[in-house]
């Protein structure tokens, strides 16, 4: 048989998207040792290159319209619906030039999270497509702007894209999708990281029994109120990069050799916003989360839910977050009684999916 080859269309929207395919590619290459892969995403390379196991191909473009944001957590309405509107308004010669790209690279199958116009052109073209996420952009959308009679349209060619996919693939927890026949849910998908404390805690110079907390905000640089930022005796601050303005308790992943997943695992608790990646991994490492408020973001209510029927979460304010008045919160968190952390069933069930249409 001929190496398989597997298109993965990306979204930028954040690294949520991708912590839901690195693990299920990770096994699939397992599975299929000779599998060739295409990662169509805006995501960097080097990103991309330090998650995933087998060699691939990037391409380096934009693969859907995505929400904007004017942080983190917080969604710009406006600029939102004029990038969505300014992409559909195209959406013939748009869609004909995905039919044209998929022809050309003649994947054998599309893994898609979530650009719907490239699955309703693998419908056109005859490529087999698993859409896997646990959200879609027509429900987000939606939430902020509504489904009035001008936006309509818009949201009919997203629903009518994530229905060409022979099978939408969505992760526990996910947004409930009634409009989709071909919704299929699936359990968790999470990488599940090496525990090392000791070593984590001896490469940062600080004492054994310093408790680490990992700021991870998802991939979306945002200003972080570090003048307020809360001094707690015992514990160090672990954050993506290293803060401009040096604190003893502060350090960057970057110090330690670990991966990021083992840091994630060796951490005490996560600092987060409400997302499906960073969850995901905290509550299947049985890491603690302390999430910031978002009662706006669609996802919010199942994920919260999830996450303290399966783990430890505790939640605050965007105002405790800004002045800094959550080392309260942080505390209450660590008092909660630590369950047997969810097996990431999903990685196994979307693998075996995918290998029904790659092993034929």
């Amino acid at each position: 048989m001929r190496p398989r080859h597997v298109l993965l269309a990306l979204s930028g929207h954040g690294y949520g998207h991708l912590a839901q395919c690195v693990p299920v590619l990770n096994a699939l290459h397992e599975r299929l040792p000779a599998l060739r892969l295409t990662v169509m995403s805006q995501l960097p390379r080097p990103v991309l290159a330090e998650r995933l196991a087998p060699a691939f191909t990037h391409l380096r473009q934009a693969t859907d319209p995505i929400m904007r944001m004017h942080s983190a957590w917080e969604v710009d309405v406006a600029a939102s619906l004029k990038v969505f509107d300014e992409s559909h308004r195209g959406w013939d010669d748009a869609l004909q030039a995905d039919v044209e790209q998929l022809q050309a690279l003649a994947p054998d199958l599309l893994l898609a999270n979530i650009p719907y116009r490239l699955l309703a052109a693998a419908a056109q073209v005859g490529v087999p497509a698993v859409a896997l996420c646990s959200l879609n952009w027509a429900t987000v959308l939606a939430a902020y702007a509504g489904t009035g009679p001008e936006l309509r349209p818009i949201l009919e060619q997203m629903w009518s894209g994530y229905r060409a996919a022979d099978v939408f693939l969505a992760p526990r927890p996910a947004l409930p999708m009634p409009e989709l026949d071909n919704c299929r849910a699936i359990g968790p998908i999470a990488r599940r990281g090496r525990r090392s404390r000791q070593l984590l805690r001896t490469e940062l110079g600080v004492p054994p029994e310093t408790r680490i907390v990992l700021v991870a905000l998802g991939g979306i640089d945002c200003a972080l109120p570090l003048a307020n930022w809360p001094r707690i005796k015992g514990v160090a601050w672990l954050f993506p990069t290293t803060p401009d303005a040096p604190r003893a308790d502060w350090f960057a992943a970057s110090t330690s050799s670990l991966s990021f997943i083992d840091v994630l695992a060796s951490a005490d608790a996560v600092l987060t916003k409400p997302g499906y990646g960073t969850y995901a991994e905290a509550v299947c490492n049985a890491v603690p989360l302390l999430t910031l408020a978002r009662p706006d973001w669609p996802e919010t209510p199942h994920l919260n839910a999830w996450a303290r029927q399966h783990g430890c979460l505790e939640e605050i304010s965007i105002a405790q977050f800004q002045s800094g008045a959550f080392g309260a919160a942080l505390e209450r968190v660590w008092r909660q009684p630590v369950p047997e952390p969810p097996v990431p069933q999903g990685i196994e069930q979307a693998v075996g999916i995918m290998a029904g249409y790659l092993e034929r």
